[in-house]
């Protein structure tokens, strides 16, 4: 029997002769399995992937094929008309494995390598150190004993005797002060005798020791007239601390320096504040007119 199709049919259009129905796609009649449940013609046409080749569909009932690639598992489950695509190996991310977060770390000597990808690599602490780790933290610590902090603690110190008042600046020379009791000064180290008469240059610097006087015999400069002269003197206290000025004076321990102004000259003294018998002189000559 010839089947008379209609002629300007739309998309759904439906056709039955006999026991079998047609139904229009837009492009051609295509058979149903019944009049009350028709096949919906291609459900994809093109898929398309970018860098890749379209995958068509060749004929109305065509199937797509999903293919598991490297790593990858696919599971399907027709219950609930559902695909799973799970990551099954190495290439982070999606749940799966992880590469390795380090695979050779090399020391100064030796290496250490990760054995796979979940590999555990332990800092350990060498001598006088240790480490802890906490909340994403490494932390490294020494706890060995570090070198002296102050400058008589060194080896080179204590090994000559020095203290930082002995070489804050430099001297023309040191004078190593010492007492006759309560009624002189001494200079052993550069004159004889007692309260000495002693000799400084103009322009340069000398240097008292002090740390023999004890603390009964407080030092002080003055001028020709008996009154303290303050200007270029400095103190320095075997532990560092400096003073200056009238600050400087009257020190029983320590180092004083006596910058001597260039303009002047005369005999300027030496004094014990506590012991007025305890008194010298200090000549100053200028070398520019001798």
């Amino acid at each position: 029997m010839a089947l008379n199709f209609p002629a300007s049919p739309v998309i759904g259009d439906s056709y039955a002769s006999g026991n079998t129905t047609w139904q229009y796609d837009g492009v051609a009649w295509g058979v149903a399995q019944s009049s009350s449940s028709l096949i919906i013609p291609n459900s994809f046409n093109t898929l398309v992937v970018d860098g890749q080749d379209n995958v068509v569909a060749d004929i109305t009932n065509d199937t797509l094929t999903l293919v598991a690639g490297t790593n990858v598992t696919l599971t399907t489950d027709a219950a609930t008309d559902s695909i799973t695509i799970n990551s099954s190996g190495g290439g982070g991310g999606g749940g799966g494995a992880v590469d390795n977060a380090w695979l050779t770390i090399n020391g100064d000597t030796g290496a250490v390598v990760a054995n796979s990808a979940t590999d555990a690599l332990t800092i350990a602490g060498g001598t006088n150190i240790t480490t802890s780790a906490a909340n994403d933290t490494l932390t490294i610590d020494f706890t060995g004993t570090l070198g002296s902090a102050t400058f008589s603690g060194t080896t080179d110190a204590t090994t000559a005797s020095l203290s930082v008042d002995k070489i804050y600046m430099p001297a023309i020379c040191m004078l190593t002060v010492d007492n006759s009791g309560s009624s002189a000064y001494t200079f052993n180290s550069h004159y004889s005798g007692n309260n000495p008469q002693i000799y400084g240059l103009a322009g340069t610097t000398i240097a008292f020791d002090l740390t023999g006087i004890g603390s009964n015999h407080p030092f002080e400069i003055q001028d020709p007239t008996s009154s303290a002269y303050n200007i270029g003197v400095v103190h320095v206290a075997p532990d560092g601390t400096v003073s200056t000025g009238a600050n400087a004076q009257g020190k029983s321990s320590g180092t004083l320096y006596w910058q001597i102004p260039e303009s002047i000259s005369g005999t300027y003294r030496y004094q014990c504040l506590n012991h007025i018998a305890m008194v010298g002189g200090i000549v100053i000559k200028r070398l520019s007119v001798i």
